[in-house]
């Protein structure tokens, strides 16, 4: 029981440590439960049907996420504590003592974190709910309850995390001697020579990543990503300070050699870190920025897979003449546009850059129609075409748009093959069915009628009415009629998919981004707090010589910027040339990835502000009261 108390005092007596420690656990628990008691919620997984999966995947990143973030901030609290430990061999307390009381230690704040975030996510759990239903746009009632099954699930994964990290105190006095315990804080760091080759090869691999990046090479880029990125804090932070030494003018006013030197020496600890703060960004910002984008596009993703409020394949007048009674007899949304397009469907071939272009599946509409439906479709207008003359339209083409001009489009007939000439492609897409996207081609009215005679035009009749975000009724009730395998699509349909997967995505990507930020940001503050406990004496010192609490105040401010703002700013910039690579070579809206990038990183500024104002305060509370 003595041995419990001490270790409880012993907690108490360092909480001011520990609590950012805490709240990053917290926030993972309940992020954690959180997850898990969706999936146990039968409400919302048949809301979703892809939630299995999506949280199922969540959970295991954050799992190995967070034995990193917990194995780092325990080897922190172990240097802090070596000191102590040996203090307590040294009065004659038995080894094996000191290692039960370290592990009780740990046992405690495992168990502290995981019941206050088991509490706090049963107390938000219905928030959580509230909050991924309106993301969802799904209208669903969900009824309070506490599932046992993620609370078990939740305490099982902590448990085993917690137990491996107890492990580890309980073997720290075993690990080290006597005098390594009692020197830990004194150990220094070689300070690392300044090489310009090393800074220039960590320059070059990062260029050369986003050269990779802007040439649909996106995946190779990643290993000169990390190389380079590891080489940059390793080598050009040197190189940078070293020329700040040279500096004589700035390096000798004030205090600024105490900074510039501390910031030096700390090189080559501080790196690794870095470096891994660095790439996490690098890779969580563009899914946080897509996650964005792709909610706020949502609509206009649903009227590119779905351009018309209705749509369906003729069949016979009797069915025609039902699926027009139901979409008319809905008053509330009146028809404003009704058009019947025919299309001829052939097989071809073409020396055109096509995938697949010796075994074409073409869908020729004719010029007539073309020009009836490209207002709803936004395609434009084209120039009049004549006999053979030809113009495609497919979106998806990596080629370059002039590689088809002028090229022939081979047709097969009953009567024999009729080859057309492309004018040019046009990079939009006609969207008619469900599937994969088709090949179009308008031709001329005469050549189409011409070509009606050998093969029947299939005909799609297509609907526009108002406000078609809220036919909910009028789409199930035509989405039923297609359960026989008849063609039929409708916009609501469509939106409410692309609603629920984009608003599952920035769930559950916010979710992890939040515990990242968390961790990150914790790991910056103990590593920042572990220096400054090592640092003490010489603070001291600096005080007993006549340098004011301001001072160094202001001293302990720009090193702490310097560590906190690099691996955001090279994290910014790598993610920045991933997205917009990205942006660019999908031809996606750069105004809107653009506004979507920002936002991303404001959410991840303003974390890290905080995080930077509390380190500088415990850092000068510790160093400079």
């Amino acid at each position: 029981m003595t041995l419990f108390n001490l270790a409880k005092k012993n907690i108490t007596g360092n909480m001011k440590n520990y609590l950012l420690y805490f709240f990053s656990m917290v926030i993972s628990v309940v992020i954690f439960y959180t997850f898990n008691s969706l999936l146990y919620t039968p409400e919302i997984t048949d809301a979703v049907p892809q939630m299995d999966s999506s949280m199922s995947q969540t959970s295991y990143m954050l799992i190995a996420f967070l034995i990193i973030f917990i194995g780092y901030s325990n080897a922190f609290f172990a240097k802090k504590r070596k000191k102590e430990v040996a203090l307590y061999s040294l009065l004659g307390v038995r080894k094996k003592l000191i290692a039960r009381m370290l592990f009780f230690e740990n046992i405690m704040i495992g168990v502290i974190t995981l019941l206050s975030g088991l509490i706090l996510g049963v107390l938000l759990s219905r928030l959580s709910i509230l909050l991924l239903l309106k993301l969802l746009g799904a209208p669903v009632v969900v009824n309070f309850s506490i599932p046992l099954e993620a609370i078990t699930t939740t305490t099982i994964v902590f448990a085993v995390i917690t137990l491996f990290t107890s492990l580890q105190s309980y073997l720290l006095i075993y690990r080290f001697k006597l005098i390594e315990l009692f020197h830990a804080d004194h150990k220094g760091e070689k300070v690392p020579r300044a090489s310009l080759v090393s800074a220039t090869i960590s320059i070059i691999l990062l260029a050369s990543s986003y050269w990779l990046m802007f040439n649909s090479m996106a995946m190779l880029s990643m290993p000169l990503i990390i190389i380079g990125t590891y080489l940059l804090f390793r080598s050009l932070t040197v190189y940078l300070l070293t020329r700040a030494q040279k500096n004589k003018a700035k390096y000798y006013k004030g205090i600024n050699i105490i900074g510039t030197s501390h910031l030096l020496y700390r090189v080559k600890g501080n790196t690794l870190m870095l470096t891994l703060i660095a790439l996490l960004m690098t890779v969580a910002l563009p899914y946080l920025q897509a996650a964005f984008s792709e909610f706020s596009t949502t609509e206009k993703e649903a009227h590119q897979a779905a351009p018309f409020s209705y749509i369906h394949l003729s069949q016979d007048d009797a069915f025609d003449t039902h699926v027009h009674r139901i979409i008319s007899g809905d008053k509330a949304h009146p028809i404003t546009d009704q058009l019947d397009i025919p299309v001829i469907q052939v097989k071809g071939n073409t020396s055109a850059p096509f995938q697949d272009n010796n075994d074409l599946i073409v869908n020729l509409i004719s010029e007539q129609t073309f020009h009836n439906m490209k207002t709803v479709l936004d395609l434009g207008d084209i120039p009049e075409l004549s006999g053979d003359q030809s113009i495609a339209f497919k979106y998806y083409i990596n080629e370059p748009v002039a590689e088809f001009a002028s090229k022939k489009l081979n047709v097969q007939l009953p009567q024999g093959e009729h080859t057309f000439t492309l004018n040019s492609l046009e990079k939009k897409g006609i969207t008619l069915t469900s599937g994969s996207e088709l090949l179009y081609l308008v031709v001329d009215d005469t050549m189409f009628h011409s070509i009606t005679e050998q093969v029947s035009p299939i005909t799609y009749k297509a609907y526009k009415v108002e406000n078609e975000k809220t036919t909910k009724e009028t789409s199930e009730n035509l989405m039923k009629l297609g359960e026989n395998d008849t063609q039929i699509r409708t916009f609501y349909d469509r939106y409410k998919l692309f609603q629920a997967l984009s608003g599952m995505k920035i769930f559950v990507v916010s979710s992890l981004a939040l515990v990242l930020l968390a961790a990150t940001g914790s790991v910056l503050y103990f590593k920042q707090l572990t220096e400054a406990h090592s640092d003490r004496n010489r603070y001291e010192i600096l005080r007993k010589i006549g340098v004011s609490r301001k001072e160094i105040r202001m001293t302990i401010s720009k090193q702490t910027l310097f560590v906190f703002i690099l691996p955001l700013l090279i994290g910014i910039l790598n993610a920045g040339m991933l997205t917009f690579s990205l942006v660019l070579q999908y031809n996606m809206s750069l105004s809107q990835n653009i506004n979507s990038f920002v936002l991303a990183i404001t959410a991840y500024g303003v974390i890290y502000i905080v995080y930077y104002v509390l380190t500088v305060s415990s850092y000068n509370r510790i160093v400079n009261q």
